[in-house]
């Protein structure tokens, strides 16, 4: 037996038919998930039987049509405004066929689909969030100084969280930040710089949140509010 394989099945999904794209291997359990391009992906043992497959993503079906009509809500988002830090500027296509970002707008190829405009984004945060985010830590370094060693900036594509600090010495960022407000990006850098002296978030870890940013529990309310729909 292989370790590995990869396959493409026509499953139904409701009145519909979807391609889910398989990839099996020694893993214990299926994973069913939905790509940054709409694409159905799902991880399964190397013995799962098609009986199995098909009982699986039939359980799921419920979740993947709900996933699959808000990835198209997103398409068509895409496809009108998109949110940088904080605002929304619209889109407009580019007469010489270029992607860019200004202050007013962004200018798109009129061929791009929803997915090819989502994606340059993507690029285009990840570039835009390393030097934002890396600006704001030196910005607060002075004042965290003191509990240890500066922490080395990693941008990652988060789907559930904001940023992480790890006790490897990482601060983990969510490059969908760059959709938010600035003063909500500077809550978030802060609030992991002050794992540095409280890795809970027990009284003395809001002591010192609410020391170094009097307002965070009102920034934290907006970064919720706006987080149901970013991330």
């Amino acid at each position: 037996m292989p370790r590995s394989y990869q396959q493409t099945l026509q499953l139904p999904l409701g009145s519909d038919e979807v391609t889910v794209h398989i990839r099996a291997s020694s893993r214990k359990s299926m994973r069913l998930t939905l790509t940054s391009t709409g694409e159905v992906d799902l991880r399964i043992p190397l013995r799962a039987s098609r009986q199995q497959v098909l009982a699986f993503v039939q359980q799921h079906q419920g979740w993947l049509l709900q996933q699959r009509q808000q990835f198209q809500q997103q398409q068509t988002r895409w496809q009108q405004a998109i949110p940088v830090l904080g605002r929304l500027l619209p889109v407009v296509c580019s007469a010489d066929g270029e992607f860019l970002v200004s202050q007013q707008r962004v200018w798109v190829p009129a061929k791009w689909s929803g997915a090819e405009i989502a994606a340059a984004m993507d690029d285009w945060y990840r570039q835009q969030a390393k030097s934002h985010f890396q600006a704001l830590i030196e910005r607060w370094w002075p004042q965290f100084q003191a509990f240890g060693t500066k922490p080395v900036l990693r941008v990652k594509k988060m789907r559930t969280r904001w940023g992480s600090l790890s006790q490897r010495g990482y601060i983990n960022l969510n490059m969908a930040l760059m959709q938010c407000e600035p003063e909500l990006i500077e809550l978030v850098v802060v609030h992991e710089l002050c794992h540095l002296r409280h890795f809970d978030h027990g009284a003395g870890f809001q002591s010192l949140m609410s020391q170094m940013l009097p307002d965070w529990r009102e920034r934290e309310r907006r970064l919720q509010q706006q987080g149901s729909l970013l991330l």
